[in-house]
């Protein structure tokens, strides 16, 4: 109920805001009284924000929003059986348990403070935020909703990566090897700062996105979302991330081997004829002609030397690995370094995870994919999910888009992307608990 005592908090964010007068901070401040006025008319309409406005917020704010959701649920009086079978849900487990494997590797790096640092600001954040998004989301409409937020976000991301094409003219050299890409000139980025991270949130968002046009039943819905997943897909191929071209691939083909088989032999005959008329941008035939002999290229070369020294630090720290923090890493990486190949990190998910971690380190990413897939996976196969089963097939793809991502850079490195990929695993865990406990409040949307 709203009273004096629920809205002072607001009043009192809005007059630091305006006694800050026209700078960032009273932005921030009214942006943090707005965020919490929503979320006290209703809770879920704090959720949907959360989802929309994520990605384009620093760190700070977004911390204060989960807090505000924790907030919103304390308020409303904790559902102690949901909180439990959260807690039960085995993709919590498995979150909780790579949490504690980083956790551990944090406490047992040389610097301490660093690991613990980082720690503390993003890995326990991000178990807090599973625990919370999948208190929230306990019905089919509030999944569709928080979905299509998540989805429209993606897709204002994607505008504003194609006006930065239109915009910004040439990006760093450091992006493009000349030699192996000579016409290309522009990469964009949107709000990530490096065209391969903005890539690596796209992998996550796009599966579900195509999901959504099955999903829904009204034709102009239908219409708006195909819109969506153009616009977002076209900026993915602007970020001529090649990594993210593969992953997005195999994972649209095995939405489509479940869902759609037919759209294949469409796709196929369609590049078909468009490699058959040169309609292909000589640019991206470059791009991809990379792929098959990524060596020749120097990002390429880079990774192959680089990940050879890691693999010597692996065979020496095998068993405990060398701690999380990036000083650590910089020190040892030091005695095994090819010359000429300097790194901030490894470009790997799974080879940092085993240098970082050792063997628990890989077990624990290991078993998160797993349980993430395995979980996904039998929810596409319910045969009482309904348009659920659409969606977990939709998550199967996206957590097997942004593993193979993985295998050429860091999905940690972003804190955004990073925040994306515990949203996919909050979907997963809030669709299984739905069909386990087979809640449906309100019905099917």
């Amino acid at each position: 109920m709203l009273n004096w005592k629920t809205l002072l908090p607001a009043v009192i964010l809005l007059a630091f805001g305006a006694a800050q007068g026209f700078n960032q901070m009273a932005i921030e401040l009214t942006l943090y009284a707005g965020f919490y006025l929503a979320g006290l008319y209703k809770k879920e309409y704090a959720l949907y924000l959360f989802a929309l406005s994520y990605p384009f917020l620093t760190f700070r704010p977004i911390i204060f929003f989960l807090l505000v959701l924790i907030f919103l649920l304390l308020m409303e009086g904790i559902d102690k059986e949901r909180l439990m079978n959260v807690f039960k849900s085995k993709v919590f487990l498995a979150a909780a348990f790579f949490i504690l494997a980083v956790g551990i590797t944090a406490v047992t790096s040389v610097n301490l403070r660093e690991s613990m640092q980082d720690y503390v600001l993003y890995y326990l954040p991000s178990l807090v935020l599973l625990a919370v998004l999948m208190m929230f989301i306990d019905s089919r409409t509030v999944l569709y909703r928080f979905l299509l937020c998540f989805v429209v976000s993606g897709a204002v991301l994607a505008l504003y990566g194609l006006a930065q094409y239109v915009l910004i003219g040439h990006t760093p050299p450091k992006w493009v090897d000349v030699k192996t890409n000579p016409l290309l000139g522009t990469r964009i980025y949107a709000v990530f700062g490096n065209p391969n991270v903005f890539a690596e949130y796209l992998v996550l968002v796009l599966p579900l996105c195509f999901a959504l046009i099955y999903y829904v039943k009204a034709y102009k819905h239908k219409i708006l979302l195909c819109g969506l997943f153009a616009v977002t897909a076209l900026a993915l191929v602007l970020t001529y991330s090649r990594g993210a071209w593969v992953a997005f691939a195999l994972a649209m083909l095995l939405f489509l081997l479940k869902k759609d088989r037919k759209l294949i032999l469409y796709g196929l005959l369609l590049v078909l004829v468009a490699a058959a008329f040169n309609l292909i941008p000589q640019v991206i035939m470059d791009r991809l002609a990379t792929i098959v002999n990524p060596a020749e290229d120097t990002s390429g070369d880079y990774r192959f030397k680089m990940w050879t020294a890691a693999f010597a630090i692996i065979r020496d720290y095998w068993l405990t690995g060398i701690g999380s923090d990036p000083s650590t890493l910089f020190r040892v990486y030091a005695d095994y370094e090819i010359p000429g190949v300097n790194i901030f990190h490894l470009h790997n998910i799974w080879i940092q995870a085993f240098v970082n971690g050792g063997i628990l380190g890989i077990a624990a990413l290991l078993y998160l994919f797993y349980r993430m897939l395995k979980e996904s996976y039998t929810i596409s196969a319910n045969r009482f999910g309904g348009r659920l089963a659409t969606l977990g097939i939709a998550l199967f793809a996206s957590i097997t888009g942004i593993g193979v991502a993985g295998l050429n850079e860091d999905i940690w490195h972003d804190y955004r992307v990073m925040m994306a990929f515990w949203i996919v695993t909050a979907l997963i865990g809030s669709i299984e608990m739905m069909l386990r406990l087979g809640r449906n409040k309100d019905g099917t949307v």
